[in-house]
């Protein structure tokens, strides 16, 4: 800016201003003052702008697995959302089982003005919106604290969905292959599978864990068993897909498959999958709203809002 100031011979603050397109500078010296920032190949600092601002218009977006395409679908819409707001998105991609102290301090030092997380918040994180005033929006995923908002899927609903299909189907032996039942919505899912598993007389299902240093031997193991599944409910696509591959290699009799999330909705994939689905684009444009207004407006009480789910016939079941 200072470059600028000189070759236009005015200050630094006419240039900022010029830049602002502030009303205190006429129309010919901003232009002249604009010519000569795109000769000198000036960009804007927004970071700085917002630290004299104090609102830089960003929400930083966490969650923890780069290679889930479900997160790269929904931060898409995320981003459309935010931006027809006038709000950028920061993409945050750590290897953390929960949100706590450390990801939200390092969210905070790219002075966003709200998060938007995959991941679950730990005990701390209420008392830290508090101390530090950045609200967090929980997304996919339910929680108890009253100052955290959330918007998420009808779970429940979704693993009674699963279970009623493989039943329809004749399955009559069952395994959920998820990540840690601690997650609430993989707890959920877990629930509304079992409950309606257990309503038509059949056993709770095997638990596998998603673990991938594990998963292959644990696969192995258990298809090698006399009561092994023929029914598998998979806590996300992503799984789903990384089981069918497992049975196709090793020429496993046909085992039906249910996923969820229903990334096949935006990403053309043969052979469809048999999955739970939901409205992606109307929860990317919900939280945008709840977190842009809490931003904006503050707001009394928190949001939690939840989205119905619906099956996705496919061929795998």
């Amino acid at each position: 800016m200072i470059d600028v100031a000189r070759a236009a011979n005015v200050t630094p603050q006419t240039v900022s201003r010029a830049i602002r397109n502030a009303p205190e500078v006429s129309e010919e010296t901003r232009e002249r003052i604009l010519r000569i920032a795109r000769e000198l190949n000036y960009v804007k600092n927004n970071t700085a702008s917002s630290l004299r601002g104090g609102n830089g218009k960003l929400i930083g977006v966490v969650y923890d697995n780069l290679m889930n395409v479900y997160y790269s679908i929904t931060v898409d819409y995320l981003q459309r959302e935010l931006r027809r707001r006038g709000y950028s998105l920061l993409a945050i991609s750590l290897p953390a089982f929960k949100f706590g102290r450390e990801t939200y301090e390092f969210a905070l030092s790219h002075n966003v003005d709200g998060i938007i997380s995959f991941l679950e918040p730990d005990g701390e994180i209420a008392s830290l919106i508090k101390d530090y005033g950045v609200p967090v929006l929980l997304f996919g995923r339910r929680t108890e604290e009253s100052n955290i908002d959330c918007i998420y899927t009808d779970d429940e609903a979704g693993g009674r969905y699963a279970a009623e299909k493989l039943i329809a189907v004749g399955c009559k032996r069952f395994c959920y292959l998820t990540e840690s039942l601690n997650i609430a919505c993989a707890f959920d899912r877990y629930n509304g599978f079992t409950k309606a598993l257990e309503r038509q007389g059949f056993s709770a299902p095997v638990v596998l864990d998603a673990d991938p240093s594990t998963l292959e031997a644990r696969l192995k193991e258990l298809f090698a068993s006399s009561d092994a599944p023929d029914g598998v409910f998979c806590f996300n696509d992503m799984l789903a897909f990384t089981i069918q591959h497992y049975l196709a290699n090793n020429k496993i009799p046909p085992v039906k498959v249910v996923g969820y999330d229903n990334i096949q909705q935006e990403i053309h994939i043969p052979n469809r999958l048999t999955t739970i689905g939901t409205d992606k684009m109307r929860m990317a444009e919900r939280a945008a709203e709840i977190i842009v207004a809490r931003v904006e407006g503050g707001g009394a009480g928190s949001v939690s809002e939840r989205q119905g789910v619906f099956l996705v016939e496919g061929e795998t079941a």
